[in-house]
């Protein structure tokens, strides 16, 4: 509220005291829902401490709040500890505990409540185990689309694998598995696997630099699978290249696993060529 002021003929405004009044008691209300009050707790435990003690109705009157609801809010704020009842009082007469009170009160129950914090931490630190989510794609067009499955994951990093020998692969299978590779070369995604020696990889190798895989070629005697299986994010993929078929593990101590294993036997890739 604004009151125009005439002074030397000039007309100044000045801010009424209501005005004023309001504005510190919402930051009042505001200051004290930080120690647990609700708005309405908040303006009766304000109005109590203006009157020093009063029945509901007084409490009901310098609140502003209805009478049925200033009595409700009474024995809450007597609950909380944050009031008391007069004894012995004619009629019920409420008093307002001390601020000074209200605030060591909420320290310490703050305090109290701090001691769970161990066992909250602990409740966050208790894994489930992780269930392995498996997709399943067969055909041309779900063996394209499971190629690309969360690949964007792998943008900038390394995917590790045993890879299979192509002989059974179709044209169009070549065909999807080559713009794979386009695909993860030109997004700097690093190959990096054992293969076969076997002659239906020899195109593969040609472009083994350009397309960015690293690759230990192992002897027929020792590995000739015709199942591929790479690892990245906590996605291991198993590929059945003569039926157009894939299988996607989502599951990270798998992949863990699987790393692991090939890390091994990468770190001793000499002993086996």
């Amino acid at each position: 509220m604004q009151v125009p002021f005439l002074m030397s003929s000039k007309i100044l405004t000045i801010y009424s005291l209501p005005s004023s009044i309001h504005y510190m008691e919402n930051i009042l209300i505001n200051g004290l829902s930080n120690i647990g009050l609700n708005e309405k707790q908040a303006q009766v435990y304000l109005a109590l401490l203006k009157l020093g003690k009063g029945s509901a109705y007084a409490v009901s009157e310098q609140s502003g709040l209805k009478k049925p609801t200033t009595y409700v809010i009474l024995d809450e704020l007597v609950e909380r500890g944050a009031a008391h009842r007069v004894p012995r009082a004619s009629k019920r007469i409420y008093k307002p505990v001390s601020p000074e009170i209200l605030f060591r009160d909420a320290e310490n129950r703050m305090n109290d409540t701090k001691q769970l914090l161990p066992s909250l931490k602990s409740i966050g630190s208790i894994k489930t185990p992780e269930k392995m989510n498996v997709l399943h794609f067969e055909g041309l067009k779900a063996f394209r689309e499971a190629l690309h499955y969360r690949i964007e994951e792998a943008v900038g990093k390394e995917i590790v694998g045993f890879y299979a020998e192509a002989k059974d692969m179709s044209p169009k299978l070549l065909e999807i598995c080559e713009e794979y590779n386009l695909f993860t070369a030109k997004n700097n995604i690093t190959l990096r696997a054992f293969v076969p020696d076997h002659a239906s990889l020899i195109n593969f190798r040609k472009t083994d630099s350009e397309q960015k895989r690293i690759t230990h070629t192992l002897p027929l005697s020792i590995y000739s699978s015709s199942v591929s299986i790479d690892t990245f994010s906590n996605i291991v993929r198993i590929v059945l290249n003569r039926n157009n078929q894939m299988v996607i593990i989502e599951n990270n101590e798998l992949a863990k696993t699987i790393r692991e294993i090939f890390s091994f036997m990468w770190k001793h890739k000499n002993l086996t060529t």
